[in-house]
């Protein structure tokens, strides 16, 4: 049986009004229609009236009707007084064991040709029961495939989930970590495209769930953690393993012996103590660790995790990465193909999510999830203007459009919240708040995009929900260069961030600058040990000397290929190294002409 409540109320902004019809919905309602001031919804249960009366406690001058009839129940909330919520007399018997209710006698209600029996609850008798709440997931179960994903890592400790983007790779991810809930460990980080492809970053992320100090925020709290951590895992070098992990995780606050050692004898033994913590956690229960698109990991990363899969091959752990691409830079995986969902599962989806058929050619899931966000956020704003008597009462329907209109119109119904999501998309696809240049009183708003499907949280940070989602936000931004040179300024004034100012100077084309915090950047990595990076960043300098020759002095190029020449020195390559040192002497010759 249904049940017809209407809720009248004048002057609530856009935000009130999205709360409040998100919030009955989470609790059983649907909304019928909107009319100036007045919201008419129905339910199948009469505990929607407990979320009515809590309702009242944040909005006194809400007026209320609830009735078996929708004409009656907008007729009862018109007639009520502030804070009253009215009944008529076919759903009183429904209500009494559980509230208080007071007879008002026979009343005028507009619309109607006699008097009738008006009712009003007041009190109610014990604990308020509210519907049960509703979570919808706009997903469809991949249990086949994840069975199938399980038989593959019962033969291999290392898989590669394969599948173009929007196709559903986080989302399966998801579904896998949820199945094994605590049969397994897991460890799990994303690597964003370029735009924030911090050297060895994802492995520093993987140490810090590992020791559980990815929410520490001191030094100090955070030393003591990894020496607790690493006692309570039986380490028996547990001194060389502290000084190993403080260096890798750049915790040291003084020099420690490490950093005098031979650059490949360093790396090796922070990933061998690494390695070491990783199969001791897994002597408990199985250890997971998840690497999502891995095609965009750094290369001193993509070394690190190489020499894990290698030195862990025996152990009970396994490794999980998803990629766009079929072909990446880590060898000995298997390669699992995710399979594309039914197109008629998709239209499923969306018949159930919005209670009618859409008819649309291929589309991804990505695709599908941001219509369904896209016609929650225009029904939203269709009622308010009909909340505001701006718009006639009637029917509303959206049509299916392509995926770049809807994120498009998504943005545009932002409205002055656009420009923060602006500035996210240029900062990247992983924004740390800690780390950007927000205002306090905008820090509520990452948790916004959050709740309305642009980012999700991640650790101690926020992530687009996907590349493609990004994408085309960050191509309806009309002053790029400008902002990117902001940010360039904010992250060049800041020590151990020499890398995205470099990043963000080449996209502003402050090519001189970038230059020099390529150059920067190349120190900064190698300094931690990741030397393939080290060498991309100097290469990149050189590439920007070659396209803008007017920038190129004798005296970067020294610098460029001086520390190329000493990286590949330290790797043993003095075949390599004497190139560079041979372009380093001509150099020096030229110099000394002048």
């Amino acid at each position: 049986m249904n049940y017809f409540f209407s809720i009248f109320l004048r002057d609530l902004n856009r935000e009130k009004f999205y709360e409040i019809i998100e919030t009955l919905e989470q609790f059983s309602g649907s909304i019928v229609e909107v009319e100036k001031s007045l919201i008419l919804g129905q339910s199948d249960t009469v505990e929607i009236v407990a979320s009515l009366l809590k309702m009242r406690e944040f909005y006194p001058e809400m007026r209320f009707g609830f009735s078996q009839y929708p004409g009656l129940a907008k007729g009862l909330s018109r007639i009520a007084k502030f804070g009253e919520v009215l009944i008529s007399e076919e759903v009183e018997q429904k209500l009494l064991d559980d509230f208080e209710i007071t007879s008002l006698g026979m009343l005028t209600i507009e619309g109607m040709s006699s008097q009738i029996l008006v009712c009003r609850i007041d009190q109610p008798r014990g604990d308020l029961k509210f519907p049960k709440q509703i979570r919808k997931e706009n997903r469809i179960s991949r249990a086949g495939q994840i069975d199938a994903m399980e038989n593959l890592l019962s033969v291999s400790n290392a898989v590669l989930i394969v599948g173009p983007t929007g196709i559903g790779k986080t989302v399966f991810i998801d579904q896998l970590v949820e199945r094994w809930q605590e049969q397994k460990e897991v460890l799990r980080t994303v690597c964003p495209p370029i735009i924030r492809r911090l050297s060895l970053e994802p492995i520093m992320e993987l140490v810090e769930q590992l020791l559980e100090i990815e929410d520490v925020e001191s030094i100090g709290e955070k030393q003591q953690a990894i020496e607790r951590r690493l006692k309570e895992l039986g380490i028996a070098d547990i001194g060389t393993t502290y000084l190993a992990v403080l260096d890798f995780l750049g915790l040291s606050e003084e020099e420690t012996i490490l950093e005098k050692m031979d650059l490949k004898v360093r790396v090796d033994l922070v990933t061998t103590n690494i390695a070491e913590i990783i199969k001791r956690m897994s002597w408990n229960r199985p250890l997971v660790i998840i690497v999502e698109d891995v095609e965009n990991m750094d290369p001193s990363s993509v070394n690190f995790m190489q020499n894990l899969i290698l030195k862990l091959a025996d152990e009970n752990v396994y490794f999980i990465f998803s990629s766009a691409l079929s072909q990446v830079n880590i060898s000995g995986i298997k390669e699992f193909e995710l399979r594309e969902i039914e197109r008629e599962d998709l239209i499923n989806l969306v018949k159930n999510e919005i209670n009618e058929e859409i008819k649309f050619a291929a589309a991804t899931p990505l695709h599908i999830a941001q219509f369904l966000r896209l016609y929650r956020e225009e029904r939203l704003d269709y009622f308010y203007k009909q909340y505001q008597g701006e718009a006639a009462i009637g029917g509303f329907n959206l049509p299916f459009h392509d995926f770049k209109t809807v994120v498009k119109r998504r943005v545009e119904l932002l409205e002055e919240k656009k420009d923060f999501i602006y500035n996210l998309a240029i900062a990247g696809i992983k924004i740390i708040p800690d780390e950007f240049p927000v205002d306090k009183d905008n820090l509520g708003l990452f948790e916004y995009f959050v709740k309305r499907g642009f980012l999700r949280r991640f650790l101690n940070y926020y992530i687009f929900i996907n590349p493609l989602l990004h994408n085309e936000i960050y191509d309806l931004i009309p002053d790029k260069k400008r902002r990117h040179q902001h940010l360039a300024d904010y992250y060049s004034r800041l020590e151990g961030y020499e890398e995205l100012a470099a990043y963000h100077l080449q996209q502003a084309e402050s090519y001189n600058k970038a230059i020099e915090y390529l150059i920067k950047s190349a120190q900064l990595v190698v300094g931690k040990g990741a030397y393939d990076s080290g060498i991309n960043y100097y290469k990149k300098a050189l590439e920007l000397c070659q396209q803008h020759r007017e920038l190129a002095n004798l005296e970067i190029l020294v610098a460029i290929n001086e520390g190329l020449a000493d990286i590949y020195r330290a790797l043993d390559d003095e075949e390599t190294a004497l190139k560079y040192y041979k372009v380093v002497l001509d150099s020096y010759k030229e110099i000394l002409k002048e």
